[in-house]
Parts: C-alpha cells; structure tokens; sequence
C-alpha cells in the first residue's frame, strides 16, 4: 500500500523547466514555453503568437486576441530538447487555463494533461531532475531585485547555494539578467547576488507571479546563509516535533521603490 502510495506521489510530482515548445490546438499552431513537466502533465506559457515566431523576441508585443484554446481541448505539444535526440510530441487535453499579463504583455497559460507517458518523457524528466545541484530550503524573506535598471520588491520562497525562487507583483523575462538584494539579521551587511531569471510563472490567484533564478558567481556569504536558514529550519522541526517551516523575514529597508 505505502509502495503505491509512493509510486502514484512519483508519478504527480513535477519539475520545474524552462523549453521551448510549440504546439496545436483546433487547427493552429503557436509558439510556448513548458514551465513546468511531470509524467502527466505539463504548464505552458503562451503569448498566442505563430510559432515560427520566438516569443523572446517579440517580448513587447501584444499576443493575438484571437481565439484561446478552452477547456478540455484536445492539444498536442511537440518538445524540442538537446536532451532528446529528436522531437518530442505529447497529445494531451487542456484542464485548467489563465490569462494575465506579464512583461511579453498579455500571457495565457495552460494546464494540460497527457494521455500516455512515452518512454521518452521518462528519460527527459530523469536527465532534467537529475541536474538539481542542491538542495532548496523554504524560506520567507523581503528581498528587492533590479532589472532593465528598475528596482522591485519581492519575497524570496526557497532558496539554494545556486539558486532562488521569488513572488512579486513584477515577472522580469526569463534570460533577464537581474540582481537580488537581501538583508537578514544573520549577516552583517547586504547581500547582493547577480542572476539570471530561467523561469517565470503568473498566480492565477493574484497579480503577478513567480520566476526562478541561477546565481552568477554567488558570493561566499550566500552559503553562510542557507547554512544558517538550514541549521534553523532543523532547529525548529525538533524542537516542535513537526515539519512546519520557519519564516525569516528581512529586514526592513527605508527608502522608496521605483515602479512598485
């Protein structure tokens, strides 16, 4: 029974990705990005433009206000990866949809669930999980970030010695370069850490989103930090006797925030 349980836990679990995707719906066909993968399903991010069309280059073009593919329609996604030897075509239905805006202008994004598991998707999903180089900590601290020389403010949800992942009413474009500057009480002075944005997702629940973030030549007091996030996080955990996660906030900075 625990084996099942397990098993089925396996199967649901998605891995964040960023690749560039096309795919079919009612006779069109649009170019995408998978944001996230697992063995059932995928999310995809779309500005509904044609497909030959790289969607990084038409950033600041609104998407087409043509038809959007609904609900439980039939879609078919083909991947292309230099993890696969040759394209891969998932045929799927549409489970779930939203539409919002983000730094490519108006942006839908698509739950979709497949119909069968190709043995190629095994193989992709295994190369692309094994890549994770450490481990991520759950956290939740008030950071600011600067992108195209404009400064936001966010929340820092996970954090790693090579990566982030933030919330802010503000998605930056993934291949962004941006720079993230926290200030806790477990350092004394800021710390700024250079990035790149690999992925980027809208809440359907809220203005805004959540994107991912690869540090660029992290500085040696972002591994003090996790350590100490980490160290606290288990501190915490025996302490209480359960697996509730602690909150690190940062520390309050003064001082106006330009586009916010």
């Amino acid at each position: 029974m625990g084996s099942r349980v397990l098993q089925d836990r396996r199967k649901l679990s998605r891995i964040s990705v960023q690749m560039e995707c096309r795919f079919k719906s009612e006779d069109k066909e649009y170019g995408a990005l998978v944001l996230d993968l697992s063995q059932s399903g995928a999310l995809i991010s779309s500005t509904l433009l044609p497909a030959e069309e790289s969607i990084f280059v038409l950033e600041h073009n609104p998407p087409n206000d043509g038809n959007f593919p609904a609900r439980e329609s039939k879609i078919s996604i083909t991947v292309e990866a230099n993890e696969l030897k040759m394209p891969l075509t998932l045929n799927g239905t549409i489970k779930r949809s939203a539409i919002g805006m983000s730094e490519y202008g108006r942006v839908a994004q698509f739950g979709v669930e497949f119909e069968h598991t190709p043995l190629e998707l095994l193989r992709l999903i295994s190369i692309l999980s094994s890549r994770r180089k450490q481990a991520r900590i759950s956290t939740k601290m008030r950071c600011w970030y600067v992108s195209d020389d404009k400064e936001y403010e966010a929340t820092m949800l996970d954090i790693s010695k090579n990566g982030a992942l933030l919330s802010s009413m503000f998605l930056p474009a993934p291949k962004n370069k941006i720079v993230i500057t926290l200030q806790t009480d477990i350092l004394e002075a800021p710390l700024t850490l250079p990035g790149i944005v690999v992925r980027s997702a809208m809440s359907r629940h809220w203005e805004g989103g959540q994107f991912g973030v690869e540090f660029e030549n992290p500085p040696s007091e972002l591994s003090r930090l996790v350590n100490a996030i980490s160290s606290e996080r288990k501190f915490n955990n025996k302490e209480q006797g359960t697996e509730n996660l602690p909150s690190i906030s940062g520390t309050q900075r003064s001082g106006p925030l330009n586009n916010w």
